[in-house]
């Protein structure tokens, strides 16, 4: 029988789809959030900076979200990589002197609306890696905090890499970032063997989406290496449900008042690329907010799960992902 899912719909400025869109799932403490806003336009892509080809920066791991130490002016703290965010995102509690954003409304998955804010930085530094001029969105993230006992200043989003090749792996906690040339070919190059996965991946409105295949239906995925686990919306056909075993029952708590009820479970096969990734969990919910805000598919999001099967290498200039699974002599 279809596990169907309510359709909500909301009052939002549609003017541009492009914004915030996030999902940090809090498994432990029975968290789901998604955020997604229409902020003003009009603002140059962030263009990297600095001395080097090829860095590594290590990731701190808080549970299964993946975070860095940057410094925006004068405040140094943790980021959380963040490729579910269009761009970079900062928690208001840290950040004074903040006006309204144009659009000023985001939604959750649980349905409740929050106001958005925004403000002009002068710089953001990772290491050698820097920014400058930067606009960014301002949210309160202290949900997050909460549920995590650490304090988060930020999320990095996806275009602050678009012009770099960002390799994630988690096994070893580290993140390494490539300059690109004008033809998208890294200045850098490490692996010599090929890679285990190499598929296409697409951006629209900032947003990284890959393919893949469950039953004998195509599903579209949100790339977001800020989800601490893969999620699976619950309007999929039946024959997909047909392949997902129910594990648990979850009911969640939003970042307002808001409340929904989720599945946890497993999906026998998804094929992505020419790969069966077997067993894979996900949590099935209703995601019917992203889909109508970024008037796209949406069937799921691929999160930490997984980033957790191998290095995960995605060149953005050539809309291309890679993976090299973890073997077994690697744990």
């Amino acid at each position: 029988m279809r596990l169907a899912g309510t359709h909500e719909h909301h009052s939002i400025n549609n003017r541009h789809f492009s914004g915030i869109l996030f999902l940090l799932i809090q498994f432990f403490s029975s968290f789901i959030y998604a955020e997604t806003t229409a902020p003003d336009m009009g603002y140059e892509e962030p263009v990297p900076q600095g001395n080097f080809e090829r860095m590594t920066i290590p990731l701190k791991r808080v549970q299964n979200l993946l975070l860095i130490e940057v410094r925006v002016d004068t405040l140094v703290g943790n980021f959380i990589l963040d490729t579910g965010a269009p761009n970079l995102v900062l928690n208001k509690t840290y950040f004074s002197k903040w006006t309204a954003s144009d659009g000023g409304t985001s939604y959750g998955i649980t349905g409740s609306g929050t106001r958005v804010y925004s403000k002009n930085i002068d710089s953001l530094i990772i290491q050698d890696l820097y920014y400058t001029s930067l606009h960014a969105d301002l949210v309160n993230l202290g949900h997050i905090e909460d549920a995590r006992g650490v304090k988060i200043l930020g999320l990095l989003g996806a275009n602050l890499f678009f012009d770099l090749q960002m390799e994630v792996d988690v096994q070893n906690n580290l993140l390494h970032l490539v300059k690109l040339n004008s033809a998208g070919e890294p200045l850098y190059q490490t692996d010599t063997l090929l890679p285990d996965l190499n598929i296409p991946i697409e951006i629209e409105n900032d947003i990284l989406f890959l393919n893949g295949i469950a039953g004998t239906k195509k599903l579209r995925f949100c790339l977001d290496t800020g989800a601490e686990v893969n999620v699976l919306s619950n309007m999929v056909s039946n024959k997909v449900l047909e392949h997902f075993s129910l594990t648990r029952r979850t009911t969640l708590s939003g970042s307002g008042q808001g409340r929904t009820d989720v599945l946890n479970g497993i999906i026998d096969v998804v094929v992505i690329g020419e790969h069966d990734f077997e067993q894979m969990p996900f949590v099935l919910t209703n995601l019917s907010n992203l889909q109508t805000v970024y008037n796209t598919t949406i069937h799921g999001i691929l999160g930490y799960d997984f980033l957790a099967y191998g290095r995960v290498i995605i060149n953005f200039k050539k809309q291309r992902l890679s993976m090299y699974f973890y073997r077994e002599e690697e744990e």
